[in-house]
């Protein structure tokens, strides 16, 4: 029978197979983890099982069930990075006015994952006895009254019962005194006038000492009455506007996943913990480092909750500023020679900027860190939590007690976790209050898991801003402008410049290491925080949610390099690199610049500073009186001559001396004396009316916009003639239609007057001092006329001025157009060729004409194709998008191509 045989055969094949029960690899165990291989920075550890190849092992094949060797990470945490400072350099000269040799170092790698902090000063200072004299110039006020101090104030504000001095020594000796305002009575100063007039250092982003004198009244009495309290009060003479009125500006909570960072202007991050950069929160404080530790400790999710109270607006005047007593005196004692110390300290007392406008009043900021996993477990969205965290900050921590909120924000798992409130369940709060009575203030101030004020306390506070504000919005400007107006200010200022940019690079965050997991590394100090990213969090950042899982690393900046020497075209050059890190697996690229091109200045007499006031290179004319007995003005030498002394006001007694241009000699005694009286004893000396061959001569019409009728220039040639032969009939026009004026009329300012300037081997020497040049000023972007010496002498000192033509400005729109528009290019330009009076770049040629030397542009034919920069055109006769370097887009442009600059670098592929 078929059945019964097939199931004998199948169970005599079961019987011949050996039944396995499976290894128990724990039978043989493991021994200890090994020593980790690194400290830190990801190490391994290994075990091993103590296999013994007996009976068991090979009828149970435990060789292919069990695993005998076995590894893991440990010590992951990034090895910590001690604090170093850089060598000290050498000792500086030692200072004449300080009496001080000082030598500095700089930390060169900041304390990072839980290093060792640096501690030490950075600076060291010695007694030392200088052989140089202290040069720090004297005061000179001029016409203006000198205080004791060293502050320069109007006469008119003599004896006015201010002390608009400081000293009072204004109100010294008065016979009669007179009053500013109509009334007698004393007003008080607008509230917050001295924090308006307060530094800022934007590197700590902290307030300083005041910059600017606000309790300076000057000559006017300008009252603002308070609406709240009704009390009238003054505004200072630095104001330009004050508005007194109590508002909300803002009452809103804001979402942020990660801690909010923005980029500083010297190329790091700043962290943004408390709202806009205009009202951010130092770095260096307590309470910021405090909140990224807790950001490293769990995947966190921040919202923030902020009230500002705006009690006042101000804006500062934009020039004719008072300086406050403590920085005048600290800018007058600065020494001439550049001391980075010294010129250093300024920023530290002072600041780096001062406030240029801004908002007055309190402000009241909480910020709130959640578990994200938490948040994302109870399934509710963002906008949700935001509007319920505001509504429960206002509602029940600002204006009532603590209660059930569960009305507000709804049942869920959050709030029924935690009595019904959803603010108790953040992980952290810290509050900051801004403005206001100390006390208040202080009484406003909570943290999580302490007794929170009441709607009293908030309303107390409220009040006490009104007289009690401080700066929570504005707007900065470097205080290295106000530097202006004091003895040897432009000296001062391009060392302060000098000095700001060291400044700068001691908090730049590129020394910081990069942080794991793409974190965001910020300088606090001399340390060094990792900002983590959504998704990350540790004491370092090198811990991942499960839902994290970029590998991209964004690109950072490495710090600048030195400065290139100033050369002839009186730019200096620095550059940087994107390898700190670099970017890799789809990372962003370095967001900015590069390289940096800034104007420069090379010093005619070597290493030696000297003194160079503002107006040091204006022109004559700009005091037209003095008052009397106080001396004469300087006299104007005869034609063809120079005074020795050269002063801008000479006391009574005083002299000075006339000295003849090479070529011409003087008949007559060279001396003249200032008189009691205030004039001049009249010349007796006159220079020869005779010229040289070889000589030149310009014929200059003394009303501007006018011009001689015939040449200009005339040269006296060796047959004793001038060339091109003066006529007798030349007159000054203007334009055309305008009938001659005689010759005869001496008198007539239509006579032209001869300008003499003798000629050398040099050619740019054979010049007359005329404004002759038309020139662009590119900081002002306006045209103007100036003489050959002045337009050199300028750009020598470091001015944006750019040549235009010889002769008159012309009203020719398009010229005016390419001039403004090839100095915008000059910057950017590898080729800065000098060419007479002018300098040609890439898309220009040097062409030597008989008269002088000018820039001619190239045809676009004639520009390589290869070159940098390159740029995206659009060119609008044709419609199509075009790569073009920069030669080539000069060039086009100067035909008078149409086109639009799209962007900067070659044009996307499609």
């Amino acid at each position: 029978m078929a059945g019964p045989g097939w199931l004998l055969a199948l169970l005599s094949a079961l019987g011949t197979v050996t039944l396995i029960s499976g290894c128990f690899c724990d039978h043989y165990p493991w021994s200890a983890w090994s020593t980790c291989s690194k400290t830190c920075n990801y190490g391994a550890q290994w075990r091993r099982r103590a296999v013994h190849f007996d009976a068991y092992y090979w009828d149970n094949q435990c060789g292919r069930m069990c695993e005998t060797h076995e590894a893991r990470a440990c010590n992951v945490e990034v090895c910590p990075v001690h604090c170093e400072f850089s060598e000290y350099g050498s000792w500086s000269e030692c200072s004449p006015c300080a009496k001080k040799q000082f030598r500095t170092r700089a930390v060169a790698r900041p304390a990072q994952f839980g290093g060792q902090e640096c501690s030490e000063p950075l600076m060291e200072e010695r007694p030392c006895h200088s052989a140089k004299e202290c040069q720090i110039e004297p005061v000179n006020c001029k016409n203006q009254f000198k205080c004791d101090s060293g502050r320069c104030i109007s006469p008119t504000l003599e004896c006015n019962n201010q002390n608009d001095c400081g000293d009072n020594s204004d109100e010294r000796n008065c016979a009669r005194n007179k009053r500013v305002c109509l009334s007698d009575r004393v007003f008080k100063t607008v509230p917050g006038a001295e924090l308006a007039g307060s530094g800022f250092d934007a590197v700590a982003e902290e307030m300083r000492g005041a910059v600017l004198d606000n309790f300076f009244m000057g000559d006017s009495c300008v009252l603002n009455r308070s609406r709240e309290n009704r009390e009238m009060y003054r505004i200072p003479a630095n104001i330009e506007s004050y508005e007194l009125k109590v508002r909300f500006k803002h009452f809103n909570s804001k979402e942020s996943s990660k801690l909010p960072l923005q980029a500083s202007s010297h190329g790091g991050f700043n962290l943004l913990l408390f709202g806009s950069s205009r009202s951010q929160w130092s770095s260096t404080s307590s309470s910021t480092k405090n909140t990224v530790k807790a950001s490293q400790q769990k995947d966190s999710k921040f919202f923030r909750v902020h009230q500002v109270l705006a009690t006042s607006t101000f804006k500062t005047k934009q020039s004719d500023l008072y300086l406050s007593d403590p920085f005048l005196k600290y800018l007058h004692n600065l020494p001439l020679e550049y001391n980075y110390p010294l010129y250093r300290e300024i920023f530290q007392q002072f600041g780096t900027h001062y406030f240029t406008s801004g908002t007055m009043g309190g402000l009241y900021d909480i910020l709130y860190q959640y578990d994200r996993e938490e948040l994302k477990t109870s399934g509710m969205k963002e906008e949700v939590v935001k509007t319920c965290i505001r509504h429960q900050t206002r509602s029940f921590f600002l204006f009532f007690s603590w209660g059930s909120s569960s009305s507000t924000c709804g049942t869920n798992t959050v709030t029924h976790k935690y009595e019904g409130s959803f603010l108790k369940a953040s992980e952290k709060s810290i509050s900051r209050v801004k403005g206001g009575r100390a006390a208040e203030a202080a009484a406003l101030s909570w943290v999580k898991d302490q007794l929170a004020p009441d709607s009293t306390i908030y309303t107390n506070w409220l009040k006490s801003t009104v007289d009690n504000p401080t700066v929570v919005e504005y707007e900065l400007a470097p205080i290295v402008t106000l530097v202006r107006g004091i003895p040897c200010a432009v000296t001062k200022r391009r060392h302060m410049v000098t000095a700001l940019k060291e400044y700068l690079q001691e908090f730049d965050s590129c020394k910081c290491a990069p942080c794991p997991n793409n974190a965001r590394p910020v300088l606090s100090g001399a340390e060094c925080l990792c900002v983590c990213q959504t998704g990350t969090y540790g004491a370092n950042c090198e811990k991942r949610a499960p839902d994290y899982t970029s590998e991209t690393v964004d690109g950072r900046w490495s710090c600048w390099g030195s400065w290139s020497p100033c050369g002839s075209t009186l730019k200096t050059h620095r550059s940087r690199q994107c390898n700190n890190p670099a970017p890799l697996r789809g990372g962003k690229p370095c967001d900015g610049p590069a390289t940096q091109t800034e104007t420069c200045y090379i010093s005619i007499f070597g290493g030696q500073n000297v003194c160079i006031n503002d107006n040091d290179f204006e022109t004559e004319g700009d005091q037209t009186e003095l008052p009397p007995g106080k001396g004469c003005l300087r006299p104007k030498p005869p034609a063809n001559s120079r005074l020795r002394i050269n002063k801008r006001q000479y006391d009574f007694g005083d002299h000075d001396e006339f000295l003849c241009f090479t070529g011409f000699e003087l008949e007559g005694y060279q001396f003249i004396h200032c008189l009691p009286d205030g004039t001049w004893k009249p010349a007796s000396g006159q220079l020869k009316d005779k010229y040289r061959v070889g000589d030149s001569i310009a014929i200059n019409c003394p009303v501007q916009g006018q011009s001689p009728s015939g040449p200009q220039y005339y040269t006296c040639e060796s047959n004793m003639a001038w060339e091109p032969a003066i006529q007798a009939d030349i007159f000054c026009k203007e334009g055309t239609g305008h009938p001659p004026c005689p010759l005869s009329y001496q008198n007539d300012s239509s006579v032209p007057t001869f300008v003499i300037h003798f000629s050398s081997d040099k050619s740019y020497l054979n010049r007359p001092y005329k404004k002759d040049l038309c020139i662009l000023d590119d900081e002002t972007g306006t045209f103007t006329m100036t003489s050959f010496c002045s337009f050199h002498s300028a750009r020598c000192h470091g001015d944006r001025l750019f040549f235009v033509s010889d002769g008159p400005c012309l009203n020719d729109d398009f010229g005016l157009e390419w001039a403004r528009y090839r100095a915008g290019l000059s910057e950017r330009s590898s080729v800065q060729q000098a060419c007479g009076s002018d300098t040609c770049y890439d898309w220009e040629t040097c062409s030597s004409g008989r008269a002088h030397s000018t820039c001619e542009c190239k045809f676009p034919r004639d520009c390589p194709k290869e070159g940098t920069p390159m740029f995206c055109l659009k060119m609008l006769k044709t419609q199509t998008m075009k790569s073009m370097n920069l030669c080539f887009m000069g060039a086009m442009k100067c035909k008078r191509m149409d086109f639009d600059v799209i962007g900067e670098g070659p044009c996307p592929s499609n």
